[in-house]
């Protein structure tokens, strides 16, 4: 029981090292959260506080429904021809103009308006930016399984509607990140939505052979429970019922020297002779040559009594008295 409740305790303790290392790991929205706000400093000077990221997967066919139809669509270009999107919506946009030309955001909601290719000229250094940060944050945690590999993707063009976003992407599926930043310390409230090939983690496949020695390693590290069976009896169900403990019930005598060593299942393990050692009642395993010679020549009851109580000396057996002969009258 000891022993059971110390691998507990450290199953635990692993477990819980495991999730803190796991809030470590750099994951790919970790890496848009900080990227995003570290390139707005350096870029464009502006203090950009990310207040909620959602993470997504959506298909082909709702692009257009999550993207939305105001703000700045762009199109990212990324490795192997892959393409993506990124939209920043009218507050976002208008933050982003105004810290260009006045030098600070202003308080209060802007106006809707059409958007022109001067936005995503002055939106551009910010994406690229954002991006190569958001690569360099994933290189450093490639060694970690449990990592999204860079996406490498960087600004491409301006997009004039939902339709032609719709037809130069090609992926089936897709990874979305809506991220609600605050702007110039509270200014504005703008949303960038993010647009990623979705690809589906790669599982390695096990090599059979360390498969096989993890396998054999967990079968003989688990824990068994062994039960020394001493005899088997049947009784009706009321005596069952009636069992009460102080109980005595009565075996054959044979029963000690027929004890066997049983798994789960009732399964047979090996034969077995009680006893005790240091205090504590043990078994001691029988080979089958010792089972043959304990059946061939039983123990007398002093021995039994000897192993399953306090050690006891054996008297020896004495000799059967010679008969008395008898004398007939004549």
């Amino acid at each position: 029981m000891g022993r059971q409740e110390g691998h507990s305790v450290i199953h635990r303790k692993a477990a819980d090292a495991r999730k803190v290392f796991d809030a470590r790991a750099m994951s790919l929205s970790r890496a848009l959260r900080l990227s995003l706000a570290r390139a707005a400093d350096a870029v464009l000077d502006l203090a950009a506080t990310v207040a909620t990221l959602e993470q997504s997967v959506l298909s082909h066919g709702a692009i257009a429904r999550e993207m939305g139809e105001d703000g700045l669509i762009l199109l990212l270009d990324g490795p192997d021809a892959r393409r993506g999107a990124l939209r920043f919506d009218t507050q976002f946009i208008a933050a982003l103009v105004e810290v260009q030309t006045i030098g600070s955001v202003e308080r209060g909601e802007a106006a809707p308006r059409i958007v022109t290719r001067t936005d995503a000229a002055i939106a551009a250094p910010l994406v690229d930016s954002m991006l190569e940060r958001v690569d360099a944050f994933l290189a450093e945690g490639a060694d970690r399984p449990d990592t999204t590999a860079p996406p490498g993707f960087r600004f491409g063009d301006m997009v004039e509607d939902l339709r032609t976003l719709s037809l130069a992407l090609d992926a089936p599926d897709f990874d979305l990140f809506r991220v609600t930043v605050d702007l110039g310390e509270g200014a504005k409230t703008g949303v960038m939505t993010l647009l990623l090939p979705h690809e589906p983690a790669k599982r390695k496949a096990p090599d059979v052979a360390q498969g096989a020695a993890t396998l054999r390693g967990n079968a003989l590290g688990a824990p068994v429970v062994l039960d020394a069976v001493i005899a088997r009896m049947s009784l009706p169900l009321r005596d069952v019922c009636a069992l009460m403990p102080g109980m005595v019930l009565n075996l054959a005598r044979t029963a000690i020297d027929d004890t066997t060593l049983t798994a789960a299942g009732s399964h047979p393990v090996a034969p077995a002779q009680l006893g005790q050692t240091g205090g504590w009642r043990a078994v001691r395993l029988l080979g089958p040559s010792e089972t043959e010679e304990e059946t061939a020549a039983p123990r007398p009851v002093a021995q039994i009594r000897a192993d399953l109580a306090e050690p006891a000396t054996e008297e020896p057996a004495q000799p059967a008295p010679a008969p008395v002969p008898t004398l007939r009258g004549s």
